[in-house]
């Protein structure tokens, strides 16, 4: 069955990776008359991030997670152990509220709060992103799920979203113990869904 699912991700990153590829090759002609100046800026935009030619090489069509890659950026994020540098990195704007690790941490430690990505890894919004479907349940009580949990691709990391992570934090602790970041208004909130399992 894994492998079946493994055929399947693969086949839809090939899929996802072959539309922006073609997307990427077609461009408009440039007149004939146009300068060596744009030219040059024509080759430039159609070389890759790191210096290779065309789509294949370009960063911004990253290879999509794996359940159990977006569960290590969970793992992190809730990880008291984990260093406030590595943490950061694993919620899109982390850096601007380090007080929600804190809070994620110390749920999990108080309430034996559980997070598990399950699959599928689907394509997201954007090229940049995903969406997954995320359990998660704290002892005693019924458990949850969160459906469309976007993780996005920054920095060179599979980070998840702002918003998700408010989502994820507001279900899991008491009201006073949201973050700030999470009831300023400043979070755009996604339509996802959450309902009891």
């Amino acid at each position: 069955m894994n492998a079946q699912l493994g055929r399947r991700i693969s086949a839809a990153a090939l899929a996802t990776a072959a539309g922006l590829a073609l997307a990427a090759c077609s461009s408009d002609e440039e007149e004939n008359n146009a300068t060596d100046s744009a030219a040059t800026t024509q080759a430039e935009s159609a070389e890759g991030t790191d210096g290779s030619a065309g789509a294949e090489g370009d960063s911004a069509t990253p290879e999509q997670p794996t359940a159990a890659d977006l569960n290590a950026v969970l793992a992190t994020a809730t990880d008291p152990a984990a260093s406030e540098e590595d943490k950061v990195a694993t919620v899109q704007g982390g850096e601007t509220a380090p007080e929600l690790f804190e809070t994620m941490a110390a749920s999990k430690a108080e309430t034996g709060a559980t997070f598990e990505v399950v699959d599928p890894v689907l394509p997201g919004y954007a090229p940049q992103s995903v969406l997954a479907t995320v359990n998660f349940s704290v002892p005693e009580e019924p458990g949850q799920t969160a459906d469309n949990v976007e993780f996005v691709y920054e920095d060179g990391k599979w980070k998840l979203s702002q918003s998700w992570a408010c989502t994820l934090i507001t279900n899991t602790v008491a009201p006073e113990q949201v973050p700030a970041m999470c009831t300023d208004g400043s979070v755009e909130n996604n339509d996802g869904a959450v309902s009891e399992q």
